[in-house]
């Protein structure tokens, strides 16, 4: 769904919507950013944004 898209695009420190953009756009977008990024890379920004919440959670 769009919310969980916009959410990915997010942690991957994408824009979550670009001017004129529609959901498939969006969608197709995040598509060719997943399959041009390699897997180290995509951990890498995953495991970031885990240590991220860790410490908002931290703060609490």
């Amino acid at each position: 769904d769009n919310v969980t898209i916009q959410a990915t695009l997010r942690q991957l420190e994408q824009p979550i919507c670009l001017f004129g953009e529609g959901s498939a756009e969006r969608r197709k977008r995040l598509q060719n950013l997943i399959s041009s990024l390699s897997d180290n890379e995509i951990a890498k920004i995953l495991h970031k944004n885990e240590e991220d919440d860790e410490k908002v959670e931290d703060t609490k």
